[in-house]
């Protein structure tokens, strides 16, 4: 009996705790997933590249300004796979079967490197945008970055207006 008191109690008061701000919060991510969703699927844009936007946006401290900068490692991060894909067969007629783990080690020397720099040193962007392009076997053009860099852009967003959203219901409750 006092199991469910005690339930009736903690759903009376769920909209003022941890667990009604949890919910409220996972509603909100579900419907801007679907919504980042739909729209990618609306453009032609492959939904599952938007996704990689969204993991992108969350690979560092959540704010708009870090967002827009692991957003452009990731489009670097594909431009990166298409110049390996064509570095490849390029220079298989020199190197032979070694031209394929040049071309990585050029890679993994180039994006590994930007840890160093002062802005866009989001290393997980870089190789999620590598990862981005190998996956969607896409001819290595520019239209191939265009529509993969506008999916991520979509996920980014949406990792965006999440994480704005949750820190707008969050002030509202702590008020």
């Amino acid at each position: 009996m006092s199991h469910e008191t005690n339930s009736t109690a903690s759903t009376a008061q769920g909209r003022n705790t941890g667990t009604g701000i949890y919910i409220i919060l996972t509603v909100t991510a579900a419907l801007t997933a679907a919504t980042a969703a739909q729209t990618s699927l609306l453009l032609t844009l492959p939904p599952w590249a938007m996704f990689m936007g969204w993991v992108a946006y969350f690979t560092r401290r959540p704010s708009a300004a870090e967002g827009f900068q692991s957003w452009v490692c990731t489009v670097l991060g594909l431009c990166v796979g298409a110049a390996a894909v064509l570095a490849v067969p390029l220079l298989a007629p020199t190197l032979g079967s070694v031209a394929f783990p040049v071309v990585v080690l050029c890679v993994a020397l180039t994006v590994i490197s930007t840890r160093g720099l002062p802005v866009l040193s989001n290393l997980l962007g870089y190789f999620i945008g590598l990862i981005t392009f190998f996956a969607a076997h896409l001819e290595p053009e520019l239209s191939s970055i265009a529509k993969l860099g506008s999916a991520t852009a979509i996920g980014s967003i949406a990792g965006w207006v999440v994480q704005t959203v949750e820190k707008k219901i969050r002030s509202i409750v702590a008020a």
